[in-house]
């Protein structure tokens, strides 16, 4: 049992005072205790206290004012493993291991004053560190509830702190507060002023969801010390046996520092001389050395941080001590350094940053997003096969060994079906083959290397992709030289082979079932390198020997084409009321149980070379893998069977692998299949495939393992079962039964007496939900719809720029809505209502300053890049209409060309040829195809977008949508030059900074002579004029020094003068016709920070602040520009 008690004490520098804490705590059951208002101000205060209370561990931030200061005090015969607090006297927190569990405790004093208490909240989250057993108390100085927490007699009625803290600290942690969910109708307080008849309860616990989970009471109890009562904390905390398992990864940013590149030289220098590069023993001994040396480097990278932190922190309580007008501007500016180097730190902390759509997010937003793909791999409970439902990690890692050694065990395979099963199959011809053939190349290397996407989790080596990249230049041939050695010799040095396996939680996964989880290897990136050079040269042969109905990992195939054939199939067949079945036949852990022996066999009949399956036994032959489950991990298991999902190679390996099944699915005469319109005409069968004499005949649809067939009665799914029973055999796969549906199309006709299980509403085909008239479902539209809005509302809380919003509602709400949107067709209403709700969180509920139509353009144009959901749908459309123009061979363009005919002929004109009847229906998805391609190409639309163009989404948007910020219509030397924003965005201001310039260079900043009514509240703060934006940034004479300083830093940095214009300041004029684009950025630089002073110090006006002279806002522009990002050039 622990008991945590936090008290506001309201003074504690009095040997009075101590003596009676002494007596409180000697008859009160403790272990922590949290003090707050300590008066405590100097050093000399806390050696005293320190000397009275020796028996503990006590870490205290000392206050800035007489009333200032928290601490946390702990028995010392707890480890204390880590401590810290804030430069203020508003946070201390400890971190222990309590039963070898690490614990963190933090108490925090909040500001009275509300201007400062709510400043003080919105970046209280970098002072706490994040752990699953967090506890934070203490004096919030604000409620939960107006109505349960605060006696309605003496109500000091305070709406923003509590949100505050709600958004910056409780749901960014995932907290809660422990006394109210224990206690949901009591009412109690915590705070007494019964001289004006307050109470109020501001002394509270917050604690993540395990510490509420083995929290056994809490409860206020009266001291007497104070005005306050203490809260008490009893926290019951469970023995844990489990092997922690600390995974490092290495920090990308290590390897930016002058030192790093130094020592490795040295280290490589080393290796050169000494290492024998005729074996691959010496690779493992340079990984181990790289590894040192990167801990090294974050050993050396966190001591400067923490030292530059605690003389950040001295410096400021030093000045903080009756504090001069220039200690003012310094403490400002102290404030802003720590806040960057708290920053800093977490962004570290934060996987994938580097990863794309992430890296322009604040780093609450990235914490959300990685918080959310841990919690994804994050187990609670698994079913054990004897001892049921099992939480502790010890059993889960029992039950996870036992599962996969039998998974990945070596399947029993019956080769007596190989010539069945590989009879008649295509092979390589001898030229393809060949290609595969070749030596591995330095240069193959390096472009794998270059092609890999930063900012994904590394293997079980920790080094990152980042790392690779920056010393390839120098270990590249030394690198191909081991892997051709390992090749000569069979084999691999020890490790290289290793892999961390992870398990996904699967959507629908709400059972302990290890069946519902999807196993993910994690590879080092050195073996990553020489997969991905494999899997780039397997791609380019694929085509040659698998069928076009499969479209997994082959290059002009996409996962679009099998829902296009589903889809159309289904409302082909439902519009003629012809009754038909398509079986989603589900294979067990399908990947897992593929036999490395019939790995070897399928490439051998498929006609692949000796080298090239050399390197495959090679890479699977003798491999070993880890099971991470939560913080644990399991002994190595061998990999005796499967295809590893999270190996550059696996998609090409299984589609190799299950090529046979579908083959023999093909050319098996008892299993039916259907013939698309068309398909009759050796005309219209030319135009498709450019072949001629080919039987077109649709028996399957194939994605990697999701493979649908077609169905007419029963004896169809028993031959169609016969063949997967053939191919389980030869390959040591398994038909999961339970899990195969059949869908059924008919409106009068009830089903056959099928074996597997019967939908006749709709079904799910590649995520993408179809019912029977080939439509999206009403009732699955309401969720797609109700989950976007449910995550519009949770991002809400987070406070993002309008840019971050944008990028966050493109990439992380809105995706799965769009991918179903671009397959499938829609209500023209309902994207107008979604594209509404888009706005609303885009301005997050706020009044829109800016046109809609100019939001949706690129940022480089004035835009936000907020997402146009009709002209994205518009443009999957119009791609989908350009494959029909195109060559390649689509099975989908037969029941296109009904559908497309009338209006594309004018363009295409072999799409007319024999096809009757032709329709021209918009509500179909291929109508709706042929409209918006129409429409494309009268705009003037290419036939064929390569590359080198902007996609056809941006171009839709330039081209209908998009309208030019006002400010490009009034200012006439904006009227055709778009430089003036892509200044702006690449002049390295903050994101805040750069929306606040966007927004006032297109009039959507609300000044007083906006907002007024009455002459008074129209005038300026300063004087007695108008409070325009004209007048405001550019003619107030109370800015005049501001000015000034300003134009000294421009000179100083580019040498130029700028008058004092709005032309000049807020537009750029003399700025763009500048020929050096440094010169530009700097002073763009400059400008928008003078800007955005005088916005800040207007607000802190506003509120009560200084308005006698400039010296606030000078400060305001001093402390953004302490570091110029140019300075160096």
């Amino acid at each position: 049992m622990l008991v945590i008690i936090s008290y506001n004490i309201r003074g504690l520098t009095s040997s009075n005072k101590h003596k009676l804490l002494r007596i409180w705590l000697n008859e009160t059951q403790h272990d922590v205790i949290l003090l707050q208002e300590l008066h405590m101000t100097k050093l000399k205060h806390l050696e005293i206290f320190r000397k009275a209370f020796s028996e503990y561990h006590i870490t205290c931030s000392l206050g800035t004012w007489a009333a200032g200061g928290t601490l946390v005090m702990i028995k010392k015969k707890y480890n204390v493993i880590d401590a810290g607090t804030d430069p203020d006297g508003r946070i201390a927190y400890i971190k222990i291991i309590y039963e070898k569990i690490p614990i963190v405790i933090v108490s925090i004093y909040a500001p009275a004053q509300l201007s400062e208490r709510c400043s003080f909240f919105k970046d209280i989250r970098f002072y706490i560190p994040s752990t699953k057993w967090l506890i934070v108390g203490g004096d919030f100085n604000c409620v939960p509830d107006n109505i349960k927490d605060r006696l309605q007699h003496g109500i000091l009625t305070d709406n923003q702190s509590y949100p505050l803290l709600l958004q910056n600290m409780i749901n960014p942690l995932l907290l809660d507060e422990i006394f109210r969910s224990k206690h949901p109708r009591k009412i109690t307080y915590s705070y007494h002023n019964d001289s004006r008849t307050i109470h109020s309860r501001i002394d509270l616990f917050f604690g993540s969801k395990i510490i509420k989970q083995n929290t056994t009471e809490i409860y206020y109890l009266p001291v007497g010390l104070s005005d306050h009562d203490s809260i008490v904390l009893k926290l019951n905390i469970p023995s844990n046996n489990d092997k922690e398992f600390h995974r490092w990864i290495c920090n990308p940013t290590m390897i930016t520092r002058n030192t790093f590149m130094e020592q490795f030289k040295l280290i490589w220098n080393v290796f050169l001389k000494t290492a024998d590069f005729d074996s691959t023993e010496w690779w493992n001994d340079f990984k181990t050395s790289l590894i040192f040396l990167l801990q090294e480097e974050e050993r050396h990278y966190n001591d400067e941080c923490r030292y530059e932190l605690r003389q950040l922190q001295c410096e400021y309580r030093f000045r903080a001590t009756n504090p001069t007008e220039n200690d003012m501007i310094q403490l400002d500016i102290i404030r802003k350094e720590i806040y960057g180097i708290l920053e800093k730190k977490i962004s570290n902390n934060v996987l994938g940053q580097q990863e794309q759509d992430v890296t322009s997010l604040s780093i609450l937003a990235k914490a959300r997003i990685a918080h959310a793909k841990s919690n994804k791999s994050r187990i609670i409970f698994l079913d054990h096969p004897v001892k049921g439902r099992v939480d502790s990690n010890i059993d889960m890692i029992e039950t996870a060994t036992n599962f996969y050694e039998q998974l990945y065990d070596t399947k029993p395979i019956d080769i007596s079906c190989w010539n069945e099963l590989f009879d008649d199959i295509p092979s390589l011809n001898k030229i393809d083959s060949d290609k595969l053939e070749c030596d591995i190349t330095l240069t193959e290397c390096n472009d794998a290397l270059k092609s890999m996407a930063m900012g994904r989790s590394p293997g079980t080596d920790g080094i990152t992709v980042e790392v690779w990249k920056k010393i390839f230049p120098i270990i590249g041939e030394y690198y191909v030289r081991m892997i051709n050695t390992a090749k000569l010799k069979g084999h691999f040095h020890e490790g290289f082979l290793n892999a961390l396996l992870t398990l996904l939680k699967k959507d629908d996964n709400n059972n302990g079932s290890l069946k519902n989880y999807r196993p993910l290897s994690l590879m080092n990136i050195d073996y990553k390198i020489l997969s991905k050079v494999l899997s780039i040269r397997l791609r380019k042969v694929l085509d040659q020997v698998i069928h076009i109905d499969q479209s997994c990992g082959i290059p002009g195939r996409t996962i679009h084409d099998n829902v296009h054939i589903i889809r159309s199939i289904i409302e082909y067949y439902s519009r003629h009321r012809d009754p038909i079945a398509i079986i989603q036949w589900d294979q067990e852990k399908a990947f897992d149980r593929i036999n490395h022996v019939y790995l070897l066999e399928t490439l051998k009949r498929l006609g692949f070379g000796s080298n090239y399956i050399n390197w495959i036994k090679l890479l699977y032959l003798n491999a070993t893998f880890k099971i991470k489950i939560n913080n644990s991990i399991t002994d190595p298991i061998s990999f005796k069977s499967g295809i590893r999902q999270g190996c550059p190679l696996s998609g090409g390996l299984f589609v190799l692998c299950i090529e046979p099944l579908l083959h023999n699915i093909r050319r098996n005469v008892r299993i039916p299949g259907v013939l698309p319109p068309g398909s009759q005409f050796p005309s219209v069968v030319r135009s498709i495939l450019n072949k001629e004499n080919v039987n077109v005949n649709i028996k399957l649809s194939a994605y990697a393992d999701d493979v649908c067939t077609i169905a007419f009665n029963v004896n169809d799914e028993r031959e169609t079962q016969a063949m997967f029973e053939l191919y389980n055999n030869a390959s040591g796969g398994k038909t999961n039964k339970d899990k195969t549906i059949i869908f059924w199309i008919s409106d009068w006709l009830d089903p056959p007496n099928f074996k597997s299980k019967i939908e006749r509403e709709y079904c799910h085909f590649l995520g993408v939900p179809i019912d029977t008239k080939g439509k999206i479902p009403s009732i699955e539209l309401d969720k797609m719809i109700l989950n976007v809005n449910q995550q519009m509302g949770m991002w809400s809380t987070i406070k993002l720029s309008l840019f971050e919003r944008a990028t966050v509602l493109k990439s992380f709400i809105l995706s799965r809505l769009v991918y179903c949107f671009s397959l499938m067709p829609l209500p023209k209403k309902t994207i107008e209502n979604l594209q509404k709700d888009i706005n609303k969180c885009f301005w997050n509920n706020k009044h829109q300053s800016i046109s809609f139509y100019t939001c949706v353009g690129k940022k480089g144009n004035g835009g936000f890049a907020l997402l146009h959901l009709n002209s994205m749908i518009a443009s999957y459309r119009i791609k989908c209409g350009l494959k029909i123009f195109s060559t390649t061979p689509k099975i989908w363009k037969f029941y296109a060309y009904q559908h497309v005919g009338i209006q594309l002929r004018t363009y295409a004109p072999w799409i007319w040829t024999n096809l009757t009847p032709h329709f021209n229906d918009e509500t179909n998805f291929f109508g709706d195809v042929a409209c918006r391609t129409v429409h494309w190409i009268k705009k003037g639309g290419k036939l064929s977008i390569d590359d080198s163009e902007p996609s056809a989404y941006w171009q839709l948007i330039n081209r209908c949508v998009f309208r030019p910020p006002i400010c490009c219509q009034r200012v006439p030397h904006l009227k055709n030059n778009s430089a003036f924003f892509e200044i702006i965005h690449k002049s390295k201001l903050p994101t805040t900074v750069t929306e606040f310039w966007i927004l006032l260079a297109n009039y959507g900043v609300n000044t007083r002579e906006r907002l007024g009514k009455t002459m008074e509240e129209k005038q300026c703060l300063y004087c007695n004029l108008p409070e325009t934006t004209t007048h405001l940034f550019i003619q107030c004479c109370f800015f005049q020094e501001l000015f000034t300083m300003m134009l000294t830093y421009i000179q100083n940095a580019s040498g130029i003068i700028i008058e004092r214009k709005v032309d000049e300041i807020v537009y750029l004029k003399t700025i763009l016709s500048i020929d050096s684009t440094l010169v530009q950025r700097k002073t763009s630089f400059i400008i928008g920070n003078y800007l955005h002073s005088i916005w800040l110090f207007r607000s802190i006006t506003i509120h009560g602040g200084r308005r006698h002279n400039c010296n606030g806002c000078k400060s305001i522009f001093k402390t953004k520009m302490k570091y110029l990002p140019y300075d160096n050039g």
